[in-house]
């Protein structure tokens, strides 16, 4: 490759990671109207860093930063994959809070970034090869997040226009990394910056039709249930109570149905409220879908739009919660274990049941007991 056409890649690189600054900088100014906090912050965050990161890569061409400058954004910068991380938490595994530790994610990248940027040559094999494995693991744990949450989201503008994105995302970070290993062993195609500055320019721009505008239901917006199901009833019932020290949530009266929608609610809802479906372990909205005589589009779309819920998971373990709940604040079922309470409501196991309990409830379910034998029971007992 001659100089002349040397220049003129590297003259479109530049140009190309420019235009992956400004958008990067733009849809991190718009996830701050995102309507989930967990999903705006994340978001803005990861935007941000990989503006820095695109920023980096047209100074490693052209060195115009002052050096001290320069460490500090690729320091930055290299946290992205974990906040990239973070946000695919907040936007596919619907997490509406961090636990602490997951904030370990985008620190042990920045530690990663210092290490690096110290350039100790006799451990910089060992810390890029940390480095590597720790971006690669984020990406492909974030991929495995996508695919595995698909089936059960509810929201289909969601489902169709995302997925994709994040997957390309991390398979950009995945291939990245592929490069990086190029570098190391000595082997470093002339082509290779350019490349990287399409394809990630490809990314970016595919990602601006989406996260422009952030205000959309598929990022997750809590919507208001047109018609309140049993489960969101009982809980309010017992939350009336104040055992978890809550109120209970604010459910607007329900909004006319269409013929049509009516009977295929009232048809789910017998399924879930008399049948008991959700008792089986394992079910899933295609079976459900099959036992109600509803497509499964139309299905999402009347548990998302008429009932609130985001991911199917959370629909069904409502019903689970709500049931536990009537279960362990009744006197008569005191000796009975959490376990069995557990396994009778369609839990695998005890340690799921617990963490979607405490999500529900705010409390574990043996506080919740305690707390509900101490009060006078909500639940009317029977003579």
């Amino acid at each position: 490759m001659d100089g002349a056409a040397a220049q003129g890649m590297g003259e479109f690189s530049q140009l190309l990671l420019g235009v992956c600054a400004g958008a990067l900088l733009a849809m991190s100014a718009a996830m701050l109207r995102a309507p989930r906090q967990t999903a705006r912050w994340s978001g803005f965050a990861f935007f941000s860093c990989s503006a820095l990161f695109a920023i980096k890569l047209w100074n490693d061409m052209v060195h115009a930063i002052p050096p001290e400058v320069s460490v500090l954004i690729g320091v930055t910068a290299m946290t992205s994959v974990g906040w990239f991380w973070l946000m695919v938490m907040a936007l596919f595994g619907d997490v509406d809070r961090y636990r602490p530790i997951m904030f370990s994610a985008p620190l042990a990248m920045m530690l990663c970034g210092i290490a690096n940027a110290l350039s100790m040559k006799p451990f910089m094999p060992i810390l890029w090869t940390i480095t590597t494995l720790l971006q690669v693991t984020l990406a492909i744990w974030s991929i495995l997040i996508v695919m595995r949450s698909w089936k059960d989201d509810l929201v289909e503008s969601r489902r169709r226009l995302r997925g994709p994105f994040m997957v390309a995302v991390a398979l950009y970070i995945i291939s990245l990394n592929g490069f990086d290993i190029l570098e190391m062993l000595g082997v470093t195609p002339l082509w290779y910056p350019t490349l990287n500055a399409a394809l990630f320019a490809s990314v970016v721009l595919g990602g601006s039709l989406v996260f422009l505008d952030p205000r959309e239901a598929m990022f997750g917006a809590e919507t208001t249930p047109a018609q309140p199901s049993p489960p969101q009833m009982a809980a309010r019932t017992i939350d009336r109570a104040h055992i978890n020290g809550r109120a209970g949530p604010d459910i607007t009266p329900a909004p006319t149905l269409d013929r049509a929608a009516k009977a295929d609610l009232e048809r789910l809802e017998c399924l879930m409220s008399k049948d008991e479906v959700w008792k089986e372990e394992g079910l899933t909205i295609a079976s459900l879908a099959l036992r109600a005589a509803i497509p499964e589009t139309q299905l999402r779309r009347l548990i998302n739009d008429c009932l609130g819920y985001r991911n199917f998971p959370s629909y069904v373990n409502a019903h689970r919660i709500a049931a536990a709940k009537a279960r362990l604040a009744d006197p008569g079922e005191a000796r009975v274990s959490i376990s069995t309470i557990a396994y009778d409501i369609g839990f695998a196991s005890l340690g799921p049941f617990n963490r979607a309990f405490k999500e529900e409830a705010g409390v574990s379910p043996s506080e919740w007991r305690r707390k509900a034998l101490e009060e006078p029971s909500p639940i009317p007992q029977t003579a």
